[in-house]
């Protein structure tokens, strides 16, 4: 299957050999199921009630909240949301939005999980639905459910033109290089990359005898191709690990290792604690249970109270900011 298609683009942008992965992960499920659930909601399709079943109270009011954006931001006029009804050509690539209203001009994409960037997604859909609909202009909404966060993308004929067209260079260029990324995990080539093997050794230098980590650390260049290199290493090494602990586990040896079994501590359901809780006091039973996360007290707030009763903001406790070290760029440059 060729790499090149809508979705790809913006992995493709930052690495022009990436390829992504036959199998997807755990991830990759939830985002196919929350997304038939979405179209469901949308369409009101008798299914919707069983796949309700198979989501959790969290994935259903993520669901529940990107289907009252959409209907909110759509206005008043037509709604795509079939399958066969959201394809959209462009380039010689086919891509599927999750939700389209034409005479609004807007395209709705659902995103759940980590927040990445999507540009050259969104302008491959905007410019497909520019050249079906003779528009100058498109929007498109990505629905980041997991974080309630929509984001809005505005895009002209031309603009999204040079994104596409660009990606679409890249990749075709016969003398194109890989770019260790973010993306790595999820390359099928990940495995086999030189570029990505080159910079990992970046990192692996640390070990050899007479390396001089006081001179990198005093060196900001040097610094920061360190750790960009030791990003690339993180990923090597959840894959040995996991490589690992299978040899461990049939029976063979892996020199320096050993499996550890770890004893479960146990735990209480919420039906025996809700039981037990008049009897404990609500008091401390919710003191050992700990600070809710300001997130999931929201989610249960939108479920259970009335609509014009609006979540108490002042309820929300914050220690303040703090500060974080992250990456400039998605590519890493050893």
């Amino acid at each position: 299957m060729s790499a090149l298609r809508p979705s790809n683009l913006p992995k493709l942008a930052v690495c022009p050999c990436f390829e992504g992965r036959a199998e997807g992960g755990p991830d990759a499920a939830r985002g196919i199921l929350l997304d038939r659930a979405f179209r469901a909601e949308l369409s009101e399709a008798e299914q919707r009630l069983a796949l309700r079943e198979r989501l959790t109270a969290d994935d259903n009011a993520a669901v529940a909240w990107a289907v009252g954006e959409v209907r909110r931001l759509a206005g008043s006029g037509p709604l795509l949301v079939r399958e066969e009804d959201c394809r959209i050509p462009v380039m010689g690539m086919r891509g599927t939005a999750d939700a389209i209203a034409p005479e609004a001009g807007i395209t709705f994409d659902l995103k759940s999980g980590e927040r990445y960037g999507w540009t050259e997604q969104m302008a491959a859909y905007a410019l497909g639905m520019m050249e079906l609909r003779f528009s100058s202009s498109w929007t498109c909404i990505v629905l980041h459910c997991d974080e309630r966060v929509t984001e809005t993308l505005h895009f002209t004929y031309e603009e999204a033109t040079g994104l596409v067209a660009a990606v679409i260079a890249q990749v075709r260029d016969p003398d194109r290089k890989a770019v260790p990324c973010r993306y790595c995990v999820w390359c099928a080539k990940s495995d086999t990359c030189l570029e990505r093997q080159s910079a990992a050794s970046g990192a692996l230098a640390a070990g050899h005898e007479g390396f001089d980590f006081g001179a990198v650390a005093a060196d900001p260049i040097r610094l920061g191709r360190f750790l960009s290199a030791c990003s690339v290493l993180d990923g090597f090494r959840e894959q040995a690990r996991e490589a690992a602990t299978a040899i461990l586990m049939a029976g063979g040896e892996v020199p320096g290792w050993q499996l550890e079994e770890v004893p479960d501590g146990g735990h209480i359901n919420p039906e025996t604690l809700g039981h037990h809780i008049g009897a404990l006091g609500f008091g401390p039973v919710l003191s050992a249970c700990g600070p809710m996360p300001a997130g999931a007290f929201r989610r249960l707030w939108e479920q259970r109270m009335p609509r014009d009763r609006p979540f108490p903001e002042t309820a929300v406790t914050r220690a303040g900011s703090y500060f974080r070290l992250r990456s400039t760029t998605q590519a890493i440059n050893p």
